[in-house]
């Protein structure tokens, strides 16, 4: 189990007209920072939104790992009539991963206007499948994004029908990505569902609830989830994925510390 840190969050502002996602220059302000930090391993969502191989020979410079990146045109697997363009996303995606050296892909599912929850789920999971053929064929893995609220609206809206997607499914190359910070915002009891579905968790992401801010505050014990992953022996990678306050570097600091007590 090694900590990583998400860039993108730690640089997002909101604008009067939404969010102002980080371009290439904030990406690779966030590279340094962890690099400061001590952190080896880092993340970014939107790789065709940013030179991507300019932050690749960042990443070489500095000695970091790139753990995971994000799908393009990921999200619309409940409307049939998209999934060739998630699968063509996939496949232009799974090329620039190679060249980072990021075995793991994020992908998602939203709701799709005038599809039904039922067949939403039916157009899910056979877009699912179209996406693990290629991944299997590539040698990379899928990581299964839910995600809480309504900003724009996701499908998922708990854990045990991903985990069934999954099973049914029943490729290696499809894990789930346990964002701890949403799923306690979906259902709690994050550290039994964990135990109880491990081996079909490929990453994790860590920010505390309710403010969705680093580790080290909130409602959520960090050193007591932490310890218990170490127990399960799970061996994948646990993401930064908070929204900081005043001072990113300081709070960076604070997380790395309680996550490597708790790894100890």
């Amino acid at each position: 189990m090694e900590l990583s840190v998400v860039l993108d969050i730690l640089y997002l502002e909101i604008g009067e007209n939404g969010p102002i996602w980080p371009d290439t220059e904030k990406i690779s302000a966030g590279m340094e920072l962890a690099a400061r930090t001590g952190i080896k391993n880092v993340e970014f969502w939107d790789w065709n939104n940013v030179d991507w191989k300019y932050l690749k020979e960042k990443k070489e410079k500095l000695d970091l790992n790139v753990v995971s990146i994000c799908a393009k045109d990921r999200g619309f697997l409940a409307d049939l009539s998209k999934h060739e363009m998630s699968v063509k996303g996939l496949e232009e995606t799974i090329p620039v991963a190679k060249e980072l050296g990021c075995g793991n892909i994020i992908v998602t599912a939203m709701e799709m206007p005038g599809v039904s929850r039922e067949e939403s789920r039916k157009n899910i999971l056979d877009g699912l499948k179209k996406l693990t053929d290629v991944a299997e064929r590539e040698n990379v893995t899928l990581i299964l994004e839910p995600i809480s609220g309504n900003m724009p609206p996701f499908y998922f809206k708990d854990s045990a029908e991903p985990f069934g997607m999954i099973d049914e499914i029943g490729s290696e190359r499809l894990k789930l990505l346990y964002d701890i910070y949403h799923y306690q915002m979906m259902e709690g009891n994050i550290i039994e569902t964990i135990r109880g579905n491990l081996r079909k968790i490929g990453h994790i992401h860590m920010a505390n609830a309710p403010l969705r801010n680093e580790i080290t505050t909130g409602e959520l014990n960090y050193a007591c989830i932490i310890k218990e992953l170490a127990g399960m022996e799970y061996d994948g990678y646990i993401g930064l994925e908070f929204a900081p306050g005043r001072d990113r570097e300081a709070e960076l600091v604070s997380c790395k510390k309680l996550a490597d007590r708790a790894i100890d």
